[in-house]
């Protein structure tokens, strides 16, 4: 993983502006226009008061196929203090359901982003898949990471130790 001082943080306002360019560290979270697997509406909006870590994948996305189960071995570790949650972005919404379940996530919550036109995949432009974010309990983009390499996991544990001691 970069160091947290060369991430580039991507946020606007919870109550949903509109993103021009990429925001930076401080900002508060763009909100996403998801669905959970039975349809109803994910909100991060709803999650105030809670660490949420969110990443975008696809089912075409080969690091997304190590990253997530990775994360879900990661987040017993952090149980109770971080949300991890899973954004496909698959055009298909099924076949995004199908790489998802394929997964066996335990751990990790899977909503679904496939509107290529959303405001929030904008407004995050994810410039490498996959694209994980970490937002406070205020609601504030903490941390942005592109990609994924084996090994991963230890540092982000550690920094969201850190994270969610202050």
């Amino acid at each position: 993983m970069k160091s947290i001082t060369a991430l580039t943080l991507l946020a606007i306002t919870a109550a949903g502006g509109t993103a021009g360019a990429e925001v930076k560290k401080g900002d508060k979270f763009v909100e996403l226009d998801a669905t959970t697997a039975n349809g109803k509406k994910f909100r991060l909006k709803d999650m105030a008061g809670k660490w949420v870590l969110f990443t975008f994948g696809a089912s075409w996305c080969e690091p997304c196929h190590k990253e997530l189960p990775a994360w879900d071995r990661v987040a017993p570790k952090l149980a109770g203090k971080v949300l991890f949650v899973a954004i496909n972005i698959n055009n298909n919404a099924d076949e995004g359901k199908q790489f998802l379940s394929s997964l066996k996530l335990k751990h990790v919550f899977p909503v679904f982003l496939p509107d290529e036109n959303s405001p929030a995949i904008k407004a995050y432009d994810p410039e490498k898949m996959p694209s994980t974010f970490v937002i406070d309990p205020e609601g504030t983009v903490r941390l942005v990471e592109y990609g994924y390499h084996p090994g991963d996991e230890d540092q982000l544990v550690k920094t969201l130790t850190d994270l969610t001691k202050k």
